[in-house]
């Protein structure tokens, strides 16, 4: 076990925004959530490296570290240090899992509405679940273009 397993923190996911984590993880929304069945850190960090892919500026977050640090294992703790790296463009930021931590919980934090607001108001008639995140990874896409 290295410091950073050690050291890293729990994860803010905002205080009104985690019962909508829970909501596209658990319940009923096997027929409608392209989440359901996946740990909520699945939906923290797809909302954070969208987020990032918009280029959008982080949004503080409110409330409480809520999301155990055991939800996170070596590779999404590596996709968090390495997006922290290049938003701050300094390699010495993963030296603080604090700060890293906090870069993605703020790119989290600006496009979770957003993406819990596609989800829930698709259209479950004529797109699969399962077709859900792909779209939104191609409109992403398109975006840059």
């Amino acid at each position: 076990m290295d410091n950073d397993d050690i050291n890293f923190p729990d994860v803010r996911t905002g205080t009104a925004n985690t019962p909508k984590y829970h909501e596209l993880t658990e319940g009923d929304t096997k027929n409608w959530s392209p989440f359901y069945g996946y740990d909520y850190a699945h939906v923290f960090l797809f909302s954070m490296a969208y987020a990032f892919a918009h280029k959008l500026v982080p949004k503080s977050v409110s409330g409480e570290r809520n999301m155990p640090a055991k939800r996170f294992h070596a590779p999404e703790r590596n996709m968090m240090r390495a997006l922290a790296v290049e938003h701050n463009d300094d390699l010495n930021v993963i030296k603080d899992s604090l700060e890293y931590v906090k870069i993605c919980e703020e790119y989290a934090n600006a496009r979770f509405q957003e993406i819990y607001a596609i989800i829930k108001n698709n259209n479950f008639e004529k797109t699969k679940r399962e077709d859900i995140l792909l779209n939104i990874i191609k409109n992403a896409v398109n975006e840059q273009d």
